[in-house]
Formats: structure tokens, sequence, C-alpha cells
């Protein structure tokens, strides 16, 4: 700052000359001010006047970068500086004045012309462009080709993998990180096909062809050098709130230029990786009192831009605001926020220096000299100053992300598209690397972000990295960097150790350059250079010191007397190896490639392991000896002193070993014994290994478990298919070195003294061992052998590696795919999970799988194909295979024995043939038959009955010893193995004997490999003695076990017979009440828990009645109503009861929901629309209440005590810190006792209606016309209660009309008495309710039977009043705790429904139980509809309890309501609304047909009721009439719907015109319904009425299906067999079961019909909907609705994707696609930049959507994660697997695999299913909690 204190001012510049020409002077306007520092350069006519100065000044040699920097000095402040005092999220810029000032003259001074010519003209010189390069952006999708990539860093964009021959091959679909380019037309980074149709060269230009022109490469040049030397000292810019002295607006022009408030500073808020969204969204709440929303924003711009402007003011105010802002964020111990207070014109120029850098970028895109120039002046220097891309390499941790990003891209654009250019960056990387890692490690942000991720553009290119490795020491470069690294985190002894308290963050950032190690390494040379071999193996030295480093850390020591107090930090050297292990490897295969290489490498871990020997290991041998032989055995006790599992050293010297034979190497070659090249000896270098192996033996026997879990979870990696490649088998490795090297008596020896079973092997241990016998240490002594036999087995029998055995690593990969696929057949991740990776991630299974095992695809496209192994190798199971877990190894024994057992082979599982050891390995095998070895065996066998076979074994008399065992009755699991052996030894024992000498040789079956039985081969019987006694003893055990079992079942006859004869009263009512359960079934299907009597049916007291095929539910044609009771079983208390009227009420777990599953029209803006009208069901079928249940049977009481104890549960709960809960008490949500499925509501079990009340006898028949006529009546005398509930008239009505004088006069009487009546019966509305239900009310029954005269008898018939022989008594037959049920569940389908709270008086509580049911029913037939199933025979169990107790609920509701008059009241609002034209009241259009029934059905019969409980229905003429007339209104809203195209043409039949001719009341119907709406109908355009008829016929079935469904369970009339089988419901199947006519003319052609069309039609509505709102018309029938179709290519949808921007930030991606899968919409989901506010919170954009589409409830497809997101409100949610798949039959959520998906048209199903089912909450609650997730999701931020 002392620089700044001592300038003399910002606005005062001593040299300037003050006499500046006023702005607006001719001399400014003619724009051809002379460019010197005596006048102030601005230009009028910047475009002009500027290019031609700058032209002149480049004429003379002179031009520079102050030129530029003098027109950016005062253009850009003037365009970009931040506006004070306004907030600062509302900034706007002209960037059309910017074009035009600013970059406009950059590009004509460049192309001296138009250049828009100029650039197509070059572009069109290296047209098309033979590299892509294209920059990708975060989550933008790459492909990568398994068959052709050099590495899996390869990658095409979309538009370059869509032209290219690699969508044909095996490739691999991802999504970028953000800052990688696309590898097109990059020779080296494809093995074929490099180039995409688009980069393909045409033809080779000669060089010159492409060369710019000089004068233009000048110019470019000058303006390179300005336009990067601005850029760089902008946007580096430090420790100065002030831009640079060159760059300031002197003070006296200011006013000239038009800049006011010039002192304005800006607070600079920047972005960190330490603090969370939410600390900074408060603390900028709380700093500049903003709202969240603005905080919101502000901090997604942080995050994604890397800073943002917070404030604009003065210098005070913003310091002050810096400060409160770092005080906020410092607590805690955190680190501040880094905030800087910088002048408004320092903000301006850098934003319009990142802006020069987007310009510069697409400039270089159009010509190939650009980039080459651009190269050339980025990495010219000029002392004292680096170079431009030194001086980014070195400050990039300066620079914020958006900088960041900016420089990145276009150092890829101009750099790294030209070999040249990109060698030339690559050395100067290579020379800063370690400073540029260096300062990553103390950055904080992503290493995506960090210049040092430049790393992969570079290292990766085969030949750049030899170059690198050959003549710029990168390897050692890199090497010595994580080197001075981990020297800080070594012991004094040298070794790596890590602490678990301590922070790491800088350690694990180091890592990154292992990564970078990796690219360099993973191209092989195939011609090896002086130059290469140096550079390598001088990066070898540092590798093999970080060897030694890892040599023997985190030594354990086993723990004697207490447990370990803290587990040790073991996770951090996991990491560090196996980010190593891939280094490793490559470094292994270079070193086999040469012979000079691998010598001096060999030569070198030799010297390195014999210089950290260490003293345990050089010390003198203590001498063992066994069976006349003796070794020199290193004392060590691994029980007492530590050991280490991490023995890298070692384990890279094995790996070299197996290169030796290559060569003709061995470890006793010349090479390796040079003068002064110090080598250890075989026994010290296995001795590390032993160790580690004995330790793990130990482990397994118990000896270690007071070590805690840190040692068993070191274990589990080490066998872990993620670090055993250059773990456990370079161990086995080593040790079959070591035991091809050392003698193999002597070998043994080391190895027995190593697991301490020296004394062991001597024959007086079991004697000593008596002695002083510890059941402990007998049975560790035991494991021990186990276990020592076990590494035994491994070193001589696992061969399948290159260099020990005589295999290839596909042999290798084979064999372990053989061995998994023997514990069980497995998915193609599964198998490919059991594989070694290797540096491109590829195991290698492709290769090679179909040599041995077959797929099988899962059935009907659900589940997972498996591969089998293929039966011919079976035989190749190796039991004692040792990448077997103790687990798999039990596992796959057992299904190798049941598989044999079945074939009808030895149950035994013999080892296979071994694969011939190589000849460096060939003295291995004389393990087996070294002294030592048989005399363990013979030692063995004379204490136990145990032996395996050898060789040499005649003189230990083996053969022998194994025919005893043979007839042991201990070995019987063993009998068959022991059979295969004595056979096996037989055959190979024969050529050595004489002829007739020993045992008879094995027969053949033996001899391919022991098929037969063992009996049937004679060299394998044993001793007919030894068959005949295990023969009889293993019968005497079965017979003592069948006298047991008898004896057993005896004793429990004779309990049962006692228990029944002391029962006896009670097993006989319990037998006569199943009877009467089957006397009562009639039919109806019984769910799950109903107890119920089959033992009578079919007998002679068998009275049920079977279905009738001619059933009639509705009308006096009625067929016999159902009215049995059933029993069911209570989930809780298990006792049985019937479902009575009286007795304890039933209920049932049910689960209500608003629900738009069934919506025709989803529009936005729909969760702020006002509720839907709860009188009906709208025609678009919108938000209702659905009601589901799961059909598990409880008595109430029972209930009740169950959810008083989950309260109570859920009471003493803490604040849900967990996972979000699956239910939520608050909102009277639980989980059904048994099932556990999601309620929140009880439904109760209603008995049968018809037992309620039984139909009126004779039944009352009553025509349609009369019944209108009385209803009529009662319209005409229909009066409105007022909110002071006193009687207003109402208006006029056409039914008033119709009435006489007289009947008016006699009536006026009765409706006065009436309103006072009505006046004390109505409920109060609730105090919510803004605007309460309208109330009405009529006159007295009598009244209107006095207007109908004749017909008035049949007309009262069909509404009885209390005391007539016709009364309802449900009400009084319902008990009080029933009826509480029943009003208990229509309180809840009202609170759902209308999001309201609870309020018993509403008088909408009926209305919407009624909507419920209705949508209900419209639900279940969609689904039966959807699925093809049949009507009446297809529901569920669940789906038919639930119907059967939601009707008969809703059909004694109003029985039970204790406002009867409200019900009147809303019969008469229904029947207004299809009698009556009321103009502001809805239409025909606007209401369901069925939603209108429905509550008509169940209110109708309280339209004259006075306080007396109104009749149940019963399906007599009255509901025969509504269903008439509803079906009437919904055939006019058919026609009037019709849409012509949709049609198919008639058929041409003899009996045409005669059809026509009846079928003409269709015609006539359309016509005055046209007339009636004011339309003129153009006959001529009418189809057929043929084709009328057919279309009415179709657009009713949903209607008719839906009546069947509600009358069938209202009535209690079985259903007619037709209908319970698939296509068996039609048209006249429906109409027969619900007593309807078939005929049109029956039907439609009547004059009450075309009355009754004109009334409707005359609606002011109609005629708008059929004219100008057509495009509103929802027509019939309505379709199932569909979740979206999806394309079946996934990456088809990906792609769609990659270019979808947040439509609330401008430029910026989404890095989270989401398709909402209901109405297609995509969202940027799990962003803070799209959530927005609901119920007063913040939640994300799905869940909003998921509120507006599907009230609450949302299905999606997370595109670029590739899984199913279900919501339900409020915040709960669950991923599912995604509808797509490989060609595996399997799912790849995340995409981890990247494997072509294709869409699974099975799967989708099912999901839609779910959906349509309305099964989403429970699948959500399922899904909570079966989870075991600890971190918990925040679904209402998604």
């Amino acid at each position: 700052m002392a620089d700044i204190e001592q300038d003399p001012g910002p606005g005062v510049d001593l040299d300037m000359d003050q006499s500046v020409p006023p702005l607006n002077s001719e001399s400014s306007r003619s724009g051809h001010l002379p460019f010197d520092d005596s006048i102030l350069p601005v230009y009028p006519d910047p475009s002009k006047s500027c290019v031609q100065q700058w032209m002149d000044i480049m004429s003379k040699g002179t031009l520079s970068y102050n030129d530029f920097k003098e027109h950016w000095r005062i253009w850009v402040p003037k365009i970009y500086s931040p506006e004070p005092k306004v907030n600062c999220l509302e900034w706007t810029f002209d960037e059309e004045q910017a074009k035009q000032v600013l970059f406009d003259p950059l590009e004509r001074f460049i192309c001296d012309g138009d250049p828009a010519e100029v650039l197509q003209r070059l572009s069109q010189m290296e047209n098309p462009p033979s590299v892509c390069r294209r920059v990708f952006k975060m989550g933008e999708p790459t492909y990568s080709c398994r068959e052709c990539g050099m590495d899996s860093t390869c990658v095409l964009c979309v538009d370059c993998f869509k032209q290219s021959a690699h969508r044909h091959h095996k490739y691999k679909m991802g999504t970028s990180g953000g800052g990688g380019c696309c590898d097109c037309g990059d020779t080296e980074a494809w093995k074929t096909e490099p180039f995409c149709d688009m980069h393909m060269p045409d033809h080779e230009e000669a060089q010159d062809q492409k060369r710019l022109p000089e004068e233009l490469l000048e110019r470019a040049r000058v303006l390179f050098a300005a336009v990067l030397k601005y850029a760089y000292k902008l946007l580096t810019l430090e420790h100065t709130p002030y831009p640079p002295r060159d760059l300031r607006v002197k003070e006296y022009e200011e006013d000239r230029l038009g800049l006011v408030d010039t002192d304005t500073y800006c607070t600079v808020l920047f972005n960190d990786e330490t603090h969370t969204f939410d600390q900074v969204i408060t603390t900028l709440g709380r700093v500049i009192k903003c709202s969240q929303k603005d905080a919101i924003e502000y901090v997604t711009n942080i995050d994604r831009e890397g800073r943002a402007v917070v404030k604009c003011s003065t210098f005070q105010h913003c310091t002050e605001m810096r400060t409160e802002i770092e005080r906020f964020t410092s607590r805690h111990g955190n680190r501040p926020l880094k905030v800087l207070v910088v002048h408004a014109h320092v903000v301006a120029h850098q934003i319009y220096a990142m802006k020069l850098l987007e310009w510069l970028q697409k400039l270089l895109g159009h010509a190939e000299g650009f980039r080459a120039l651009f190269s050339e002046v980025a990495l010219q220097a000029t002392p004292p100053d680096a170079s431009i891309v030194e001086g980014i390499l070195l400050r990039d941790t300066h620079l914020w992300k958006s900088a960041r990003t900016h420089w990145h891209r276009l150092i890829i654009s101009g750099m790294l598209m030209e070999y040249e250019s990109k060698k030339a960056f690559a050395r100067v990387f290579t020379k800063h690397y370690g400073t540029v890692v260096k300062d990553f490690m103390r950055d904080d942000h992503d290493h995506s972000f960090s210049i040092a991720s430049m790393s992969v553009q570079v290292f990766t290119v085969p030949t750049l990295a030899h170059y690198l490795i050959a003549h710029e020491e990168v390897l050692f470069v890199l090497l010595n960097a994580f080197l001075s690294e981990c020297s800080r985190k070594c012991n004094k002894s040298g070794k790596l150790e890590f602490e678990r308290n301590v922070p790491n963050g800088t350690f694990k950032r180091a890592q990154y350059i292992l990564y970078d190690l990796r690219y360099l390494l993973s191209a092989k040379p195939t011609a090896w250079t002086d130059e290469l071999r140096r550079g390598f193996l001088q990066g070898l030295a540092p590798l093999l010191n970080l060897l030694t480093m890892m040599q023997g850390m985190d030594m354990v020591t086993r723990q004697v007397g207490q447990h370990m107090e803290y587990e040790p930090e073991w996770e951090s050297a996991f990491n560090l190896h196996i980010k190593l292990a891939h280094v490793i490897t490559l470094a292994l295969e270079w070193c086999g490639t040469d012979r000079v290489v691998l010598i001096k490498a060999y030569r070198a871990t030799l010297k390195k392991l014999y210089e950290n020997l260490g003293s345990d290991l050089s010390q003198v041998g203590e001498v063992r000896e066994l069976a006349d032989h003796s070794a020199a055995c290193l004392p060590y006790d691994v029980a007492t002193q530590p050991v280490s599992i991490h023995l890298p050293l070692s384990r890279f010297l094995a790996g070299l070993h197996l290169h030796l034979e290559k060569y003709d190497l061995t470890f006793d070659s010349q090479e390796f014994a040079a003068t002064g090249c110090q080598k250890p000896t075989p026994e010290q270098i296995i001795e590390p290994v032993l160790r580690t192996q004995v330790m793990i033996s130990q482990v397994h026997a118990g000896m270690w478990r007071r070590n805690g879990y840190s040692l068993l979870n070191q274990l589990y990696f080490y066998h872990n298919v993620k670090c055993r490649s250059e773990m456990l088998d370079k161990d086995v490795v080593l040790l079959q070195i070591g035991a091809s090297l050392i003698e193999g008596n002597e070998f043994l020896i080391h190895l027995l003294n190593k697991f301490n079973l020296v004394n062991w092997a001597h024959p007086q241990f079991e004697t000593n061992s008596l002695k002083s016998s510890e059941e402990d240490s007998m049975r560790q002594t035991i494991s021990l052998v186990e276990e020592f036999l076990g590494v035994l087995l491994m070193i001589v029998g696992e061969r399948h590696m290159p260099g020990v055995g005589q295999v290839s690593a596909d042999d290798r990969i084979k064999k372990e795919i053989v061995q998994q696929l023997c514990i069980k057949p497995l998915p193609h991740s599964e198998l490919n999970k059991t594989l070694s990776e290797d540096v491109n991630h590829e195991t290698g299974m492709e290769r090679v799988i179909d040599q041995v095992a077959e797929f099988k695809k899962p059935a009907h496209g659900l589940g997972k194909g498996v591969y089998e192994l293929k039966p011919t190798l079976f035989d190749e199971y190796n039991v004692f295979f040792y990448h077997y877990t103790r687990e798999e190894l039990s596992k796959s024994e057992e299904a190798q024995r049941k598989r044999r057992k079945q074939a009808g082979e030895l149950e035994c599982c013999p080892p296979p043939p071994l694969p011939p050891l190589t000849d460096a390995f060939m003295m291995a095998a004389n393990l087996l038959q070294c002294d030592v070895m048989l005399h363990v065996l013979r030692v063995e066998r004379n204490r136990a009955e145990f032996v395996v076979f050898t060789d040499r074994a005649d003189k230990w008399g083996l053969e022998k010893l194994i025919e005893e065992l043979c007839s042991s009755a201990r070995v019987e699991a063993h009998k068959d193995l022991l059979a295969w052996t004595l056979a096996k030894y037989r055959k190979l024992a024969a050529p050595r004997r004489a002829p007739g000498e020993g045992a008879v040789p094995a027969a053949p079956a033996a001899e391919a490999g022991g098929d037969a039985p063992a009996g049937d081969a004679p060299g394998a019987s044993p001793p007919t003695s030894a068959v005949d006694a295990g023969r009889e003893e293993k019968e005497w055990r079965a017979k003592m076990a069948a006298q047991k079992r008898a004896k057993i079942m005896a004793q429990m006859t004779a309990m049962q017979k006692n228990f029944m004869k002391e029962n006896a009263k009670l097993f006989e009512a319990t037998l006569s009440g199943l009877g009467d359960a089957g006397r009562s079934r009639a039919g109806d299907a019984a769910p799950a828990g109903a107890v119920e009597g089959d033992e009578l049916r079919g007998s002679s007291m068998d009275l049920s009645e079977g279905p009738d095929s001619h059933a009639v539910a509705l009308g006096p044609h009625q067929s016999v109503r159902a009215a049995q009771q059933r029993a069911h079983t209570c989930i809780l208390c298990q006792e049985d009861q019937a479902v009575t009227a009286d007795g304890p009420a039933l209920v049932l777990a049910a689960f209500v929901q608003q629900s738009t599953v069934l919506s025709r029209v989803r529009e936005p803006g729909a969760a702020n629309a006002p509720p839907p009208d709860a009188l009906f069901l709208p025609a678009a079928l919108g938000p209702a209440p659905h009601t589901g249940t799961c059909g598990h049977v409880m008595h109430s009481r029972c209930c009740q005590k169950y959810l008083d104890n989950v309260l109570a549960k859920e009471s003493r709960r803490p604040y849900r810190m967990r996972q979000p809960a699956s239910f939520d008490v608050e909102k009277q949500e639980f989980l059904c006792p048994l099932c556990e499925c999601l309620s929140n509501t009880l439904l109760p079990l209603v008995p049968p209606l018809a037992a309620l009340q039984p139909s009126p006898k004779p039944a009352p028949e009553l025509a349609l016309e009369p019944w209108l006529q009385g209803l009529r009546v009662a319209l005409k005398y229909k009066r409105r209660l007022g909110r002071g509930r006193s009687a207003e008239p109402a208006s006029p009505t056409p039914a008033a009309a119709a009435g006489t004088a007289g009947s008016a006069a006699a009536g006026a009487a009765a409706v006065a008495a009436a309103a006072s009546d009505a006046s004390l019966g109505s409920p109060e509305p609730p105090a919510d309710e803004a605007e309460p239900q309208p109330q009405f009310y009529t006159c007295p029954i009598d009244q209107v039977l006095v207007e109908m005269g004749d017909l008035a008898g049949d007309f009262a018939a069909l509404f009885p009043s209390e005391g007539t022989p016709d009364g309802s008594p449900a009400s009084s037959q319902l008990s009080e705790n029933l009826s509480e049920m029943i009003q208990l569940f229509s309180l809840a389908t009202y609170t759902k429904g209308l999001g309201v709270h609870p309020h018993m008086g509403d008088s909408r509580v009926t209305l919407m139980a009624w909507k419920s049911c209705a949508y209900t029913i419209h639900a279940l037939e969609n689904l039966l509809r959807d699925g093809g199933r049949p009507l009446l025979g297809g529901l569920s169990s669940r789906q038919q309890d639930c119907l059967e107790g939601l009707v008969r609920l809703v059909g004694v509701l109003a029985s039970t309501w204790r406002h009867p008059r409200v019900l009147g009241s809303h019969a008469l609002q229904l029947l207004s609304l299809l009698l009556e034209t009321v103009p502001d009241g809805p239409c025909l259009f606007e209401w369901d047909s069925f939603g209108i029934l429905v509550p008509l059905t169940l209110s109708l019969p309280s339209l004259f009721s006075t306080d007396a409980p109104p009749p149940v229905p019963t399906g007599d003429a009255q509901d025969l009439n509504v269903l008439k007339l509803i079906f009437a209104a919904n055939a006019v809203k058919a026609l009037l719907t019709l849409d012509t195209s949709s049609l198919e043409e008639a058929m041409d039949v003899e009996d045409d015109d005669k059809d026509e001719e009846a079928l003409r009341p269709l015609i006539d119907l359309i016509r005055s319904a046209h007339a009636a709406a004011g339309l003129t109908p153009d006959l001529g355009d009418l189809p057929s009425a043929r084709q009328l008829w057919a279309h009415v016929r179709n657009a009713s079935l949903p209607f008719l299906r839906c009546c069947a469904l509600f009358y069938h369970f209202l009535t209690g009339v079985p259903a007619p067999p037709a209908l319970t089988e698939a296509h068996g419901d039609t048209f006249e199947n429906l109409c027969s079961y619900l007593d309807l006519p078939v005929g049109v003319t029956d039907l439609l052609g009547t004059s009450l019909v075309q009355e009754l069309t004109r009334g409707w039609c005359e609606h002011p509505k109609v005629k708008w909907y059929l004219t100008e709102g057509s495009g509103s018309l929802l027509r019939l029938p309505a379709p199932v609705n569909q979740l979206v179709p999806l394309p079946t290519d996934y990456s088809e949808l990906i792609n769609t994707v990659s270019m979808f921007t947040c439509p609330n930030s401008d430029r910026e991606d989404s890095r989270n696609p989401t398709l909402c899968l209901v109405c297609d919409e995509m969202l940027c989901s799990q962003s803070y930049c799209c959530q927005t506010e609901l119920n007063k919170s913040l939640v994300g954009a799905c869940t909003y959507h998921a509120h507006e589409c599907g009230a609450g409830v949302g299905l999606f497809l997370r595109v670029r994660e590739c899984e199913v997101l279900l919501l339900a409100a409020p915040g709960r949610g669950c991923f599912l697997t995604p509808p797509y798949l490989d060609q595996y039959g399997e799912t790849d959520q995340g995409l981890r695999r990247g494997n072509p998906l294709t869409l699974c048209p099975e799967r989708y199903r099912r999901l839609h299913t779910l959906w349509l089912s309305h099964g989403v909450h429970e699948e959500i609650a399922r899904a909570l909690e079966t989870s075991s997730n600890v971190m918990s999701t925040q679904w209402q931020h998604l």
C-alpha cells in the first residue's frame, strides 16, 4: 500500500494538458482526433477512429499495449462499471454498445476489413478442422470407446460421438466434471478410428496454403500480446483496491466521460470449500439485510462464478460490511470467508478481461495460424517478467473460479490442439510442476478448477509422455514432489505414519500426483532409447524410496491381557496403496519390456531391500531340526513382536522376478552378482511375507481378537479385490520364489518354525500336550495347522499367474471366473466386481467370458440376466482357491456337492489338474515329495484319522492307512473323497509296480476324474468287511431316528385328542359358526383374514346362491341382494368377529391422499388455484381425494390402543436427527401393524346394505318422465338460506313457470314452514371457510304429491318416511362406535381433499366422502382398463376390500349425518345442475358424469327429509332413473365432443338403410343440441348414424364400468359371469346388469331426452366450448393417463439434456436436469438457484413442481444420475432403479459402469402401474422404513 499513499491522487496527472475540447465539438464528431497524450482519446465513432489510428501507429512500427490500454481505460469503466445504490443482482450492461466499442474495433483491426468475410475465409482454409478439442462443461455427457481408446481419459463429445464409428463399438457413457476436452482427431488417443465424420481430413493440404498473411499475423501478434497482458494484469491484481496506475481515469476526465460517483467501491465475496451454503445465506441475510431469495441468488453466483459483488457503496460502508462478514463467518473456529473491497473500476476491468478471454478463445477457433501465434505469444518471456503461461501456472490459486476456467479453456483451445504447441506447454508445465502442485495442496478449490488438472491433457499423450520422461525428467520431478510431502508424515524410523485426529487434507491432495504418474506410465514403450532408459531409471529411484517408506508402516503387535483402547488409524495407508497400486503395476510392466531396465531395476530393488533388512533380519539364525533335516531359521515370534501388512518393496521384487525368465535371467545370474552388489538371501527376502502370513493365520485362529476392528479391516482389504493384486497375489508369488530357491526340506522347516509348529510335527507332541493341556491353546494349534496347510496349498497349487505357471493373463481371468461361477450364477456387474481392474478400469472379462460361461437372459424382461458356467468346466473347480473367503469356500463346496449329487457323481470335490510350472519355479513342486512333508503326513495320520495324497508314500504305508479310513464312521462326509484319492493313488502307482503287485488299477471311470461312484471302481473299493460295518452302523442310526420320531408323533396325537375332549363345546360352536359363514357367502369374494365355511359348500345344507348369469343390479327387476354377514380376524387380538351393525366396529387401515393421477388438464399455477367445488367431480378429474387400504382388519378398540402406543413412542423420541420418518404422527399417519403400509385414517366395515334396509316388496315402479316431473316440482319451490339463516326467494326458474297458479298458492305456506325448520337443522360453517357451501330447501313431499296427481303413490314410495313400513331403520341399527368411525373417515376425506382443518359441522364433509368414493372408483376402473383385467373379476383382495368398505360407508353416511336437511340441500343443488340452466353455474362439459351420479344417488333419498334419518339406497327405480338421466347427459356430451377424424369407417352391410333409420334419433339429438346452443350444424360433415352410435357406445363404456362397480358393491347383487371374465364388459352386458335398454330409441330417442338435451345446451358456456374454447374441450372416452414416452436409447435422453440451461441463471447449464415423468417438464434439481417458496419455506424445483403437478406427489428421472426420484410432500422421497437396462439386464444408477442403456418396457410399465395405482406414498414409506443410510437426504431441496 506504500506506493498508493505516495500517489498524488487518482484525479491528478501533472503531465496532462488540461485543455480538453468539449465532447460535442466538431472535432469530436469527425472522429479523427490525434492520438497522443495531450488530448483525451474519446471517440464518438470508435469503430472507425481508433482502428484507423491503431493502423497508423502500426505502420510506423510503434504500436504497443499502451495504445490499446488507453482505449480500454476510458471505455471499460463507462460500460461495465457497477451502479451504486442498486441491488447488485439487478445490474445490466449495454452489451450492444460494448460490442461496437470494445470488441468490433479489435476484429476490424486484425482483419483490416470486414471481420465476417475475413474470418469466414480463414475458417474455410482448414475446413473441416482435424481436431475438435471442445471444452466440456460441468455435467456434459462424454463417451469413451472401450475397444479403441488408449485409456479411459480418451473421450468424445456428443456431436463427435454421433458421427463416429465408435457408436457401434462397446462404449461407456459418463458425465464430465468440467475442464476436459474432446479428443476427436487426436491420433494418439485412439488405436483406430481417431476421426469422426465432421473432423475427417479430406486431403493433405500444403502447409503454406494454411499459412496466414504476414500483415495479419503481425497485427494479431501485437493484439494478442496486449489482450493477454491486460487480462493477466487485471485478473491477478492483488493487495490493492485500486486499478493499476495506468488504467485509472483522471479526475478531470470524469465529467466529460459522464462517469458519476467514481468514488464507488464494491464488497466482493469469494467462494471457499469450508463454509456451507446455509452459513453464507444466513450471513448475507444478517449483514446486507437482503431477502432469503436474494441471499440464495448471491450464494449461487458465488458458487458458480467463484465470487460475487454483494454491495456497491462508499469505501467506508463496504469496509464495515467486510468486517461484519468476516466476523460472522469466523465463528466456531472457522477460517473467515475471503472478502475484498475494491474500486468499482477494478470490477469493470475484470469483467471485460474475462469477456476478452472468451472473445480470444472464439477467434482462435478460426485458424490454425492464430493458435500457433497465440502459443508463441503466450510462451514468450520478457525478462525479468515470465511468460503469460508461466504466470498463470504460478498464480492460478490467486484467481477465482470463473477466472481460472476462462484461462484454462483458452489454453486448451489455443495450445493443446496442435502437437508442437502442446509439447511446448508440456515442457513449461513440467518445469513448474512442483510449484503448481504445492499451490494446489494449499488451495481449497476442487481439483477440476485447478491448473494442476491440465496434467491429464499432456501426460496422457504417449509420445509426449515418453519425451517428458526422456528429456524433462518428469518422473523424477513428480515423485520428488510427492516424496517431499511424504517426508512430513514419516516417523523416526523413516516409515510413513498417519494419525487419526491430525488434519490430512494436504496429503490427500498430494495424492493427485499419483494419478499423474499413472497417466505418464499408461503407454508402455515399444522401442527404448538410452535417454528413455535413463529418465525412467532416474524416476524409479524415488519410487523405490517411496516403497521403502511404506515397507513396514502401520506395525501392529498382538494385544495380550486387555483390549486395545483406541483403534489405530489404518485407512490412510490403504488409500495410499490403492492409488499407488496401478503405478506399481505399470512400472513393473515397463521394466518387463527391456532387459537392461529389468536388470538395473532388479538390482536396485535388491540393494534397497538389503539396506532395509534391519537388525531382526540380519542376525544369526537358530537351527531347527525335523525328519533328519535342519535349517537355520531367523528368530522372530509373530505372536509377541510387531508385524506389518504393508510390504510394497518386497512385493515389487516379486513382480520383477516374474519377468526374469523371459530374458534368461535367474536370481543367481551373473548380472546380479556384480562386484559391490549386495543382496539379501532368499530366506531374508521371504521373511517379511512369512510374518504377514503367520499373523493372518493367528488372527483366523482367534489369537488377535483383542486388537479390535482395525486389524480385521486391514485383513479384509488385504484379501479384497481392490488390493489383492499388489498384496496377497504378490505375497504368494514371493513365497513361491522362496520355495523355488530354497531346498524343500529347509523351506518347510522355515515355514513350520514361523508358524511355531516345529514341536507339533514331532511324534511326541500329543503326549506332551496332554500333560499340560489348555483347551484354548489346543484349539489355536489346530487352527494354525489348518492355516499352515492352506498356505502350503497356495504355494504349490496356485499356478494361474503368468511367470509362475505356463499360463497367460487371459487364462488367469478364466480361472477367476470359473471359481466365482462355481459359487452361483452371477450377473455381469457382480461378476465383474470380483475381478481386478487394470489402469483403464477394465477387468478383461469381456475377452474371455464367452469361452467359459453362457449368459441367461431374465424371464419376462424383469430381473437380472446371469452368467452360468459351462458344464464342461465344473471339473476345474478348486475348493481351496486362495481368493475365496471362508464364506465363499463353504458356499461353493455346498453348491458343487449338490450339483454332483444330482448328476450322480461322487459328492466330493477332487482338485483339478494344475497347469505346469515354468522352469524358474519347477523346484517348488519338490515340497510335496520332500522328507519333512512326508514326515508331517505320517505323524498326523498316526495322530488323527486324516491324510492327504502324496507321491513316494509306499515306504510310509499311506495306502493301507487310507483303506482303514474308508471304513471309519467318523469320516462319513469324506468317504467319496477318500475313495477318489485311493483310486488316484493306485493309478499313479500302477506303472511302477510289478504285474499283480498291490491293488488292481482304478477303473476307467476313476481315471476320468471320478465320475463313477467309488463302489464301481474295483481299485477304489474298500474291503468288504469295512463296507458292511459302515452300512450296518448307518442302518442302525436310521432305525433309531425313526423310532424316536414315531414316539414323538404319538405323544402329540394324544395331546390333541385330550384337548378336543376338554373343549368339545367350543369346537361345536366353532363348527356351527363356520357353517353359517359358508351359507352366507352368496358368491362374494372373501378378503384375506375372513373365516369361511367351505366345509358345508356343496352339501345338502348349502343354501348360498351361485352367480346369476342374468343378474340385474337396479330397478324393479333387481336380482336377490346379498345380505350375509362375513366374519374377520382382528390382526391385533386374533379374535374372530362378524361384521354387524350393532357390534364393535371393525376397521381397515386406510390412506387418503389428494390425487391428480387421473387429471386430464395439467396447467402451471395449479398449486395456487382455489379448491375445486366440493359438490361434484370436475370433468378434468382434477385434484380429488383418493382412498386406498391394505385390507387388514382390526377392532377399532384394538387399533386405538395401537395408535396410542405409536403416539407415545413418537412423543418420547427426540427431534428427528435421523433420516426422514416413514410416517408423521402430526398428520395422523401410522403404519399398518401387520404389513407396515402407510395409513392416515380408518375405514370402518359396514354390514351389507341389504341387511340394513331390504328392498321393498313389491318394488316400486316409476318411469323416468313422471319421476322427473316430481323432481321439477321440488325444484320449483327451491329456496336458499341466507347467511343469517333467513329464507331468500330464489330466482324464477323454468321449473317454477311450469306449475299452475293453484299449486303455487298451495305450496307457499308449506315453503314458509319448511324455511323455519331448515334454519334450525343446518350446521354452522367452519371458521376458516371463506365462502360457505350454499344451503337450499324445498317444500315437503306432500306438496309434490298434490301436484303430481295419479302418480303420487309411486313417487311417494321412492321417499319412504319414518314410521311407514318402508321407513329406514339404518341409523338406529348402527352402533355408536360404528357411527363414530364412519364420521371419522369422512372427516379425513374432507381435510385431505380441501386442505383445511377438521370441522365436523361443515356441510362439505359428506360431499368430500362421496367425491372420494367416485374418484377411487374412477381410479380403479382406469387401472383395470389399463391392465386389460376383467371388471368384476380382476380386483385384488385389497382393492375389493377398499371398494366394498368405501361404497357401503357412503351408502349409510347420510343416515349417520346429524343434519339431514343439509343432504337435501346437496340433492337440490345437483338436481338444479341437471334440470335447470344456471348461467353462472357449471355447464355440461365441466362436470364428470359419474362424479354427479354418486352424490345424487346418495343424497336424493334425503331430498324431503326433515329430522328423520334418510333411507339407505337400495337400487330401486329411483336409482335406475338417476342412472338413465346421467347416462343421457353422458351420451349427449359424447356426441357434442365428437372428433370426426378419429372415427372408423362404417362397414357395408345389407341392412344399412334399416339401421340408419333406427339410429335416426342420434341425428335429431345433435340437431336439437346445436340449435339449443345457438349453432347451425353442418349435417353434411356429420358421420353416419351407425358411426355415431358406435362412438356413443364406446364413449359410454368407462362410465358404465364405473356404475357397475358402484352399484355392485352398493346393492350387493352378485356379478354375472360375463363381467368377471376378460373382455366381458361389453356395452350389452353392462346394460343388462344395470337394467338399461340397449337400443337407441329407448335410451336416447324419447322426447324427454330431446327436452333435457335442449336444457343442457342452452347454457351459455356450451356455445363457447363448441366454438372459441374447443381447445379446452375434454372429449370422451377419457383415455388412461400414461407416463411420458421415453427414448429407447438412453444416450438420446442424456444428449437431449446436455444443453438444458438453468431457467433462473444466465448462461449456466443445469447440473442436475430432472425430467418429470408425468408432464414431461425439465427441471433444474438440487440447486439453490431454482428454489421456490412453498408454505413459507424454500423448496427445490422438484418438490415445488410435485406440489403443482401432482398435489405433492412426483415421479422424476434424474437424467445424469440415471435414477428415478419419487417425492411425496412434505419432505419425503426415495430413489428407485431406472427403467433403463444394459445388455446384461442390469440398471446403472449414477452411470458408474457407463454401459449403453436401453429402455425396458416392462420396468417402465411397472413404474407406470405404481403411479396409476396411487402407490407412490406407500413405496416411499417402505423405502424409508428399510433404509440403512446414515446420512439423511434433504428431499425438500431436490
